[in-house]
């Protein structure tokens, strides 16, 4: 008998009605998907420079597909409340949280908020940003945004353990608090490509997310990169997942990544349905329905 897991699929959203989002996961619920991955950014620059981590993999034009004057841009996790409420077994999960961005202890409050309200299918995604002129409007060091992501993340796992705990760090000082009076086990899952970034997933986190999307040959190529960091750092015995977004979704392309290992495919909303905005909700539904039938996961 095989001990190879099933492959599990979820589907990563962003920029949707509220109409649209409820329905589609529902309906990816429905359809067998293991979870819902909501994107988030806080404001639409009139204008900005920086450029997203997709350009270096050739996906170019990210930005402003990413950040146009009619992008809808709702709070995640009150969007991600609506959501656990509206299904019964459909993880949630951030792909990705800008941390640095956020008080730590907010972050900690929301993610065991965001645990227990959904009776533990919230995944916390998290990565360091991309958009400078974010950090900006927020008075928040571009520069910084590393050792704000590595302290901040210390501080909920503190705070996770739950009980009194202070902290006296580089940009965080507290006396001694509780967020929670029981330990919540929130799956932390990284975002981030870089040298650094692996290195902070393979010391800290129980899974990965790539960036943007990725080839099969650079997802081996990181996976190597990371379990050889894990075996560096000690952390190798611990449990592990990879969530990876293929460049495309044609069934030989993702066929190949579940014979390679990957069991948590996680598509790209926009990539099942590029008519965008002249596409209707029900067209939407179908091509989720029709992509669970390719790869026979519906339950």
């Amino acid at each position: 008998m095989s001990n190879i897991p099933p492959p599990k699929f979820s589907i990563s959203i962003y920029d949707y009605s509220v109409e649209d989002t409820l329905e589609l996961a529902r309906s990816a619920e429905q359809f067998g998907y293991d979870a819902l991955w909501l994107g988030e950014h806080y404001f639409v620059p009139e204008s900005f420079e920086s450029t997203h981590p997709a350009v270096a993999s050739g996906n170019t034009g990210t930005e402003r597909s990413i950040l146009s004057p009619q992008t809808l841009l709702y709070d995640p996790w009150f969007t991600l409340g609506a959501i656990s409420g509206a299904t019964k077994k459909l993880r949630v999960g951030t792909a990705i949280n800008i941390v640095p961005l956020n008080n730590p202890l907010f972050l900690a409050r929301a993610t065991v908020t965001a645990h227990d309200m959904s009776a533990g299918r919230f995944l916390f995604g998290v990565g360091a940003g991309w958009l400078k002129e974010e950090f900006d409007v927020f008075d928040v060091p571009f520069n910084e945004r590393g050792s704000r992501l590595d302290e901040s993340l210390e501080i909920m796992q503190r705070a996770w353990k739950g009980g009194f705990f202070s902290h006296q760090g580089h940009h965080f000082n507290f006396g001694s608090l509780q967020i929670t009076p029981h330990t919540v086990n929130v799956p932390m899952i990284l975002g981030g490509n870089s040298k650094r970034a692996l290195k902070r997933t393979a010391l800290l986190a129980d899974g990965w997310i790539n960036s943007s999307t990725i080839t099969y040959e650079d997802a081996v190529d990181l996976r190597n990169k990371l379990e050889g960091l894990r075996r560096e750092l000690g952390t190798d015995d611990k449990p592990f997942e990879y969530f990876v977004r293929p460049r495309t979704f044609a069934k030989d392309e993702v066929a190949r990544f579940i014979e390679g290992g990957f069991h948590n495919i996680v598509i790209w909303g926009p990539s099942l349905w590029p008519q965008g905005p002249s596409m209707t909700l029900t067209d939407k539904k179908d091509a989720l329905e029709q992509f669970s039938e390719t790869f026979a996961f519906r339950t």
